[in-house]
């Protein structure tokens, strides 16, 4: 068994995304990260528990993701909307819905994941490197295209805010809309979450969500809505 600090601990624990077969893109899984863990041999302990939260009428399960060792605990958290099991439409245009018990263990295995993924720090090399298109997400070029003229409706208005005016960004309230659209794109799509979430991020010109103006919240949230009513066949 080998002695190691968390942080060296996180530090192995970086894995890379791998392409399963007949998948187009590279990803790891809740098992992936498991194996890892459990080949390096160290002084720490994994466990992940699982609940259901009720918040505002939806229903999460949530996954608490604990290290432990001797000297010390580590935790940490992250939900996934138990949502309607979804009807999906294959690539050859047939439609193909889970059962329930298939489905939540599908968002159970999703929580699972991010809640590992944080607890151990593992980061995402390849957030730019993809686009959503009519018939899923293809990978793109690492540069940024210059935009043509009407080629996308803008988020943000054009117009700066007087000196005197504080910019009308969109509410915390608002904020979680877009997080729980992502969630559930990502999920339907099989993509992380930080990569769905940073390709609205770079087609909308922004940071994070927080930069977001109110006027520009219907053009995201219907965006983002349309790929998911796409996704279940809608």
């Amino acid at each position: 068994m080998e002695e190691m600090t968390f942080t060296e601990l996180q530090q192995r624990m970086q894995l890379e995304k791998k392409q399963e077969r007949n998948a187009k893109y590279a990803s790891r899984s809740a098992e992936d990260i498991y194996n890892t863990f459990k080949g390096l041999k160290s002084n720490w302990s994994v466990v992940v528990d699982y609940d259901l939260v009720v918040v505002m009428d939806k229903t999460y399960i949530k996954a608490t993701a604990t290290a432990f060792s001797k000297e010390k605990n580590v935790e940490s958290v992250a939900f996934a909307e138990l949502s309607p099991v979804p009807i999906l439409k294959t690539r050859n245009g047939d439609l193909k819905q889970m059962t329930e018990p298939q489905w939540t263990g599908a968002v159970q295995s999703y929580a699972g994941k991010y809640a590992l993924q944080s607890l151990f720090a593992i980061g995402d090399q390849d957030v730019d490197q993809f686009e959503m298109s009519e018939d899923g997400l293809q990978k793109n070029q690492t540069h940024n295209p210059q935009p043509h003229q009407n080629q996308q409706p803008q988020a943000q208005p054009q117009q700066q805010p007087q000196n005197n005016q504080q910019p009308n960004f969109i509410s915390n309230e608002q904020h979680d809309l877009i997080m729980q659209q992502l969630n559930e794109l990502a999920l339907l799509s099989g993509r992380d979450f930080d990569t769905v979430g940073n390709y609205y991020l770079q087609k909308y010109k922004l940071n994070n969500f927080h930069e977001l103006l109110v006027p520009g919240l219907e053009i995201v949230v219907n965006d983002i809505q349309g790929e998911i009513n796409k996704r279940r066949g809608n």
